[in-house]
């Protein structure tokens, strides 16, 4: 359990990202222990601002208007996995991380893996070919090996896109870098959870 001090820290580094001072949570935590002075405390995790932001997000603009937000993001990352797979068959894309979840606090990217042997350059042109922006190149050193990745802003929403070869869907719920589980989706269950959504939000209405 964190101590008093690491919890404030994470509380606040929470607040810098969530009203716009700090881009990153990395950015946030330095910003935050150096306006409290408290350089011997130990640092929170990642996991713990997260929490605070969520909080502090789905308290500012409720549980609704959050659901929603949810939804437009999800919305995103279904039309990016659309395009693909009917513009490249063979790709196999999965929706990773927090997204996956309908957690979007925190400064929220969504993570998409593209499992395939196709060139990242061609999913590019593929992108571009249905009028998205020319994506930007990433290079990744992860537990497997040195992967490529794209990203792009979609309605306002960044999105990165990593190139895996399909010998590695045996690793797909595990993080590539902690080796950790995290949440995933397929893009039929990402279709699904946005039509249960959708007729949780008709039945509310």
């Amino acid at each position: 359990m964190p101590s008093q001090r690491t919890d404030q820290i994470a509380r606040t580094a929470a607040r810098l990202i969530s009203t716009g001072r700090a881009r990153t949570i990395a950015e946030a935590l330095r910003a935050a222990r150096d306006t409290m002075g408290w350089h011997d405390v130990q640092m929170p995790a990642y996991t713990l601002v997260r929490k605070h932001a969520g909080a502090m997000a789905m308290q500012a603009m409720g549980a609704e208007a959050y659901a929603e937000q949810v939804r437009q993001v999800w919305r995103v990352a279904e039309r990016l996995m659309t395009v693909l797979t009917e513009g490249m068959p063979d790709i196999e894309p999965l929706l990773v991380g927090r997204v996956a979840k309908g957690l979007i606090d925190a400064g929220v990217t969504i993570h998409i893996r593209l499992y395939t042997r196709a060139p990242i350059a061609e999913m590019a042109r593929a992108l571009v070919g249905f009028g998205y922006e020319e994506p930007d190149f990433e290079t990744l050193d992860t537990r497997h090996g040195r992967l490529n990745r794209i990203r792009l802003t979609d309605d306002g929403i960044d999105v990165a896109m990593t190139r895996c070869l399909p010998e590695m869907a045996a690793v797909a719920h595990v993080d590539l870098f902690t080796g950790r589980p995290i949440e995933t989706a397929t893009l039929r269950e990402l279709r699904k959870k946005l039509e249960e959504s959708d007729e949780q939000t008709e039945e509310s209405d």
